[in-house]
């Protein structure tokens, strides 16, 4: 239960929770569902480094206008692991 959830921006702007692609406009409300509302959970954001910053950003502004307050973004190092 307290397994944080990836929200993954792909190149072509499509959005995905874990492999399950999402609308945009139901991030927020998909996000509560699968957690339950409990608002504490962790949520990393992680995009393809072609994706526009705007995109990142509305992306971001939906699961924060949801109330999710733990969102980090996954990165990767020149060899290719996460930070």
């Amino acid at each position: 239960d307290d397994e944080p959830l990836t929200v993954t921006i792909r190149r072509d702007g499509a959005v995905y929770i874990q492999e399950t692609p999402v609308e945009l406009a139901m991030l927020g409300p998909k996000l509560e569902a699968i957690t339950k509302q409990k608002m504490d959970t962790k949520i990393y954001v992680r995009g393809d480094k072609s994706v526009e910053y705007g995109k990142v950003m509305q992306v971001m502004g939906e699961i924060n206008a949801a109330g999710f307050g733990k969102v980090a973004f996954l990165t990767e190092n020149s060899g290719g692991r996460r930070k």
